[in-house]
């Protein structure tokens, strides 16, 4: 086992703290190990549906015909630019 050792906030190491009293009995190294395996799950099931989402979105090109590469590298080009235009857009509300 490693021992880490954090510096947070007295409000979320109270909070953590009835969790892991409550919820644990007390045991703290539980409770984190549990606490972060549930955040790597969610990445991971964000991960999966972002996967799922290209694939639906994949299906529906091909369903529609597909799209050429000149196609693709227009569709590129406008989203570059159109998120460069969103940039300079935000830049100039500060």
């Amino acid at each position: 086992m490693t021992e880490l050792v954090l510096k947070i906030d007295e409000n979320l190491a109270a909070k953590f703290r009835e969790v892991s009293l409550q919820r644990f009995e007390g045991d703290d190294a539980l409770t984190f190990e549990l606490a972060l395996k549930t955040l790597l799950s969610n990445d991971e099931l964000d991960m999966l549906r972002f996967e799922q989402i290209v694939e639906q979105i994949q299906d529906d090109i091909e369903a529609a015909g597909g799209m050429t590469d000149k196609e693709i590298d227009a569709c590129i080009a406008t989203y570059r630019k159109e998120k460069r235009a969103r940039g300079k857009e935000l830049e100039g509300s500060h």
